[in-house]
């Protein structure tokens, strides 16, 4: 398992690992180290806050929450396209792996907002869906400020 999700030397591994990194928008914590514990144990991770007050202690479940997303959703990709080639022979180009890790990063976004807009409609659930994909989606586009009701996919910029 250790091989096949961190350290297999096919294209669509190191290059999963890289568009999660590179998508993590907060500098000031630092993306973990990849490893078969960091992948089994992503629902525990937590994201230190800047301060102790509780403010930064609720803004911190946000980056938390998208840590477990990111690392979750890049693992189990991963396992898909090893299973696709191992049983199928099929072979993944750079793009192919780079354009599915995104559709499934925007599926877990579009889950969120149906979630927290249409099914539990609660400032709580808002809150904490705004505060996992704010700075994400902020990262390299002006966000509308109605963005969590808006219909469109938001993450789309390129690795």
């Amino acid at each position: 398992m250790t091989h096949i999700l961190t350290q297999c030397a096919s294209a669509p591994v190191q290059l999963i690992w890289n568009l999660a990194k590179s998508y993590w928008p907060h500098d000031h914590i630092g993306w973990p180290e990849i490893s078969l514990g960091t992948i089994l144990g992503c629902g525990t991770i937590t994201a230190p806050s800047q301060n102790d007050d509780t403010e930064h202690s609720r803004t911190a479940r946000g980056p938390t929450r998208l840590l477990h997303i990111l690392i979750s959703e890049s693992a189990y990709l991963i396992w898909v396209l090893r299973c696709e080639r191992a049983i199928q022979d099929k072979s993944h180009a750079a793009q192919e792996a780079s354009s599915r890790w995104l559709r499934q990063i925007n599926r877990r976004l579009t889950d969120d907002k149906i979630t927290a807009t249409k099914i539990k409609r609660d400032k709580a659930s808002t809150r904490l869906v705004n505060d996992t994909r704010e700075q994400l989606l902020a990262k390299d586009t002006e966000l509308p400020t109605d963005w969590l009701y808006s219909p469109e996919v938001l993450v789309g910029r390129g690795p």
